[in-house]
């Protein structure tokens, strides 16, 4: 069984460095299965195996990163976090550069919003609050939809002169006192 798993797990990972080696050459709209397949020596039905289209792996690759950082042990607060999400030396960064070109319900600006919203309210239930209130549903879904907005225009260079460091503090700072402080210490 776990050389089963191993074989899934590098052929999971061929696909994923594939897709990373494909988007830092192309725009994400010119790259097609074949071409991720081809480049990750694998067969579409072996791809369809681990994802169901090319936004799923975009979206998967982004959620490992993301996941890598959290379990990292750097990250004790979401200031932490966007340090490292505008950090320009990440691996992370110069893998979803181009992605934000992907249009439509399956974009990464809308997986973002979901992403972020997820982590909002995981720290809601670590931290004793286990759902949200209407009134706090309804503000922490306006904040998590400008996340991706305001990530995508910090890639795209529209901040002129913030350092990375003081982008994360900028962001940091208006999120609400709820979700600032320790992210995996609980509160009641």
């Amino acid at each position: 069984m776990a050389e089963r798993t191993n074989m899934k797990d590098r052929t999971q990972e061929a696909i994923l460095n594939a897709f990373n080696t494909l988007i830092e050459k192309n725009d994400f709209d010119k790259i097609t299965i074949q071409m991720i397949i081809d480049e990750a020596g694998v067969g579409r039905t072996t791809f369809y195996r681990y994802f169901k289209d090319k936004y799923d792996v975009m979206n998967y690759n982004y959620m490992r990163y993301l996941q890598e950082y959290l379990m990292s042990g750097k990250v004790q607060t979401f200031e932490d976090f966007f340090q490292i999400m505008t950090s320009e030396g990440t691996e992370f960064f110069r893998h979803i550069q181009k992605i934000f070109d992907s249009n439509g319900a399956n974009s990464f600006q809308n997986y973002l919003y979901e992403a972020s919203f997820y982590a909002v309210q995981m720290v809601f239930a670590m931290r004793g609050h286990p759902q949200l209130t209407p009134a706090e549903y309804l503000q922490y879904s306006f904040l998590c939809h400008g996340i991706p907005h305001l990530y995508e225009s910090w890639i795209k260079g529209e901040y002129h002169g913030l350092t990375s460091e003081e982008a994360a503090k900028a962001i940091y700072d208006i999120l609400p006192a709820p979700i600032q402080g320790n992210l995996w210490e609980l509160r009641t």
